[in-house]
């Protein structure tokens, strides 16, 4: 097809550059995940395809292949959000707050996975911007707000950010 193609590793879709080939696998940003493009990829070129947030943003700002790459191996964010069943007095309340009301440290359980994506840094700044004042249209949750948890993970481990009121306060997030 004219309108997607591969230029230097990365997949063109009618201009736009949406995703990009990894040791055999497409990894297609999730705003690009349309039936025409999967047909092609998984049909005519007989590739597999990931589907991740992120890419486009990083490929349309000039990184290119090298660096959208790079900055894949490993740097994910994800944010969770306390899931639709969660005592309302608990939500949108500070850790101060969450406490004097005689609950317990935010525990994986209580929260639902709302987005997963790459990014480049780390940088709260960074995700408050991009999910704080508006919402990409791949996210399934509200914008972020008091009492959502960031995680910023690598391949070495993984660090938890509680919002609050202002700003954002490093939590240890329990599974159990």
């Amino acid at each position: 097809m004219k309108n997607i193609y591969f230029r230097d590793g990365i997949l063109i879709y009618y201009g736009n550059p949406a995703g990009y080939l990894s040791e055999g696998t497409v990894v297609l940003d999730s705003i690009f995940d349309k039936e025409e493009i999967i047909a092609f990829l998984s049909g005519k070129e007989k590739l597999a395809v990931e589907i991740r947030s992120g890419v486009y943003d990083r490929l349309s700002e000039g990184g290119g292949m090298e660096m959208t790459v790079e900055a894949a191996k490993g740097r994910r964010i994800r944010i969770y959000q306390l899931k639709q069943d969660s005592p309302f007095m608990m939500r949108f309340i500070s850790l101060a707050e969450r406490e004097k009301r005689g609950f317990e440290k935010p525990q994986q359980k209580e929260y639902a996975l709302v987005y997963e994506g790459e990014v480049d840094t780390f940088s709260l700044e960074d995700v408050w911007e991009k999910f704080g004042r508006r919402v990409p249209r791949d996210f399934e949750g509200h914008a972020l707000s008091i009492s959502d948890v960031v995680e910023f993970s690598d391949e070495m481990a993984s660090r938890y950010f509680y919002v609050e009121p202002k700003g954002f306060a490093e939590i240890v997030f329990k599974s159990e």
